[in-house]
């Protein structure tokens, strides 16, 4: 923190961005730097670091890059020009490329050497040098990338995660200007300590999915893509409500941090369920049906702190997601899911299932017809949203149905992005 003490005192000092009261100070720095270290969840992690490293600087568009196997990685892309409420499914297409680490790309060359790069006007690089901007991306989407900011995500213990990319700085009146050295000193500092939450954050999601692996060796149809798959469609129909029903900002986020959680893990409670079942090809008996009905309950009862809001939602979206609109869901009303004896009650109906249930269930329904299983083949798109329109105000809350749909083209980006594996190698070959 030395570094951003400085800053701090220079800012307190005489200086001509003191002048400008719209200028973001180091103090305002460390706010947003105490802010990303309490969130959790890795994707809403890295929108805000985005989202804030943009705000500080005031850049149109940005990019999130994680390395693995000596490749960056587009992880999150923001674009305020193209990535309006229209083209939201473009956040998910424009980040499925990767990128080689070398010396060769701007982004490559900063993962490379951990020196920042900080360029006026792309298309006037000197020649001396060995990296060189694609402008692919411009031609496609006739964007003009002019200003860049790329700096190193470096953690405390040295490690490189990858790194954070600012697009076209602008000022008051939306021109688009150079970004400044001090621009550079104040997202360079803010990418260390994004660096280091970003890693505890990843640990975090490892584990999860770790837990999601255990549930594999039984289940082959859970697998960790299809996790991640649910818990994206779940972010984006809550994201659509909440503008509907006019959720704040705040509580969105924490809400949105705590579903993804749950998503992932909403089948957990299959780790209880014999594998000779869940394998079985053909069609399973009344008694075993009744078996795998019973991972709701095993699930619910693996988050037992109910202090924890983290808890309290992944209980409700293990215990509730086989609920259905009407009533005909399970395991129904239990008055206690610890009991030794265990009946399934009346299914809950319309609103007594959980919102974080409903909109689960509709991501898991989907997801799951849309793929293919030990015991079925996929269904084509066709046939999968004739189902859910028909299942509107039957197995679905006939509200995220119509959100669903309006919706479509970002679900359908989103399952291009994560692909099972038998698909990749198939795209692959």
């Amino acid at each position: 923190m030395a570094l951003l003490q400085k800053l701090i005192d220079i800012n307190r000092g005489p200086s001509n961005y003191n002048m400008n009261p719209d200028y973001k100070n180091a103090e305002y720095l460390l706010k947003i730097i105490t802010a990303i270290y309490n969130i959790k969840d890795l994707d809403t992690l890295l929108e805000r670091i985005l989202l804030e490293a943009r705000g500080f600087v005031n850049a149109d568009a940005g990019t999130i890059y994680l390395s693995a196997r000596n490749h960056l990685y587009f992880n999150y892309v923001q674009n305020d020009t193209l990535f309006h409420s229209k083209r939201e499914k473009d956040k998910y297409i424009y980040s499925q490329s990767r990128l080689q680490i070398d010396k060769n790309s701007l982004a490559g060359y900063v993962a490379l050497t951990g020196q920042p790069l900080l360029i006026d006007d792309v298309y006037d690089i000197k020649s001396d040098v060995s990296y060189n901007f694609d402008p692919t991306f411009d031609k496609k989407t006739s964007y003009r990338t002019q200003s860049i900011l790329v700096v190193p995500l470096v953690t405390r213990s040295g490690e490189g995660l990858g790194v954070l990319q600012l697009i076209n700085a602008k000022d008051a009146t939306g021109k688009v200007v150079p970004f400044s050295m001090i621009d550079n000193m104040y997202i360079s500092q803010f990418a260390f300590y994004a660096a280091n939450a970003i890693e505890t954050a990843k640990l975090s999601r490892q584990m999860a999915l770790r837990m999601i692996e255990i549930v594999e060796l039984r289940d082959p149809g859970e697998t960790s893509v299809h996790a991640k798959r649910v818990g994206a469609y779940a972010i984006e129909l809550f994201e659509q409500y909440a503008k509907t029903h006019g959720i704040g900002s705040h509580e969105a986020r924490t809400f949105k941090e705590q579903l993804r959680f749950a998503a992932i893990l909403h089948d957990m409670g299959k780790v209880a369920i014999s594998d000779i079942i869940l394998k079985k090809k053909g069609a399973l008996t009344p008694k075993e049906t009744q078996h795998v009905h019973y991972h709701t309950i095993y699930g619910a009862r693996l988050f037992k702190s109910h202090h924890s809001p983290w808890d309290k939602m992944a209980t409700e979206v293990a215990l509730n997601h086989h609920e259905k609109w009407d009533g005909t869901g399970y395991p129904g009303k239990i008055p206690d899911i610890y009991a030794k004896q265990l009946q399934f009650g009346p299914g809950k109906k319309g609103k007594e299932i959980p919102l974080s249930a409903r909109i689960v269930t509709l991501s898991d329904v989907y997801d799951s017809l849309s793929s293919k299983r030990v015991y079925k083949e996929k269904w084509e798109e066709r046939r999968v949203l004739q189902f859910i329109q028909e299942q509107s105000g039957k197995h679905f809350d006939p509200e995220l149905v119509k959100i669903f749909f309006s919706i479509h083209d970002t679900i359908t980006a989103i399952k291009q992005r994560y692909v099972d594996v038998e698909e990749f190698i198939i795209k692959s070959a």
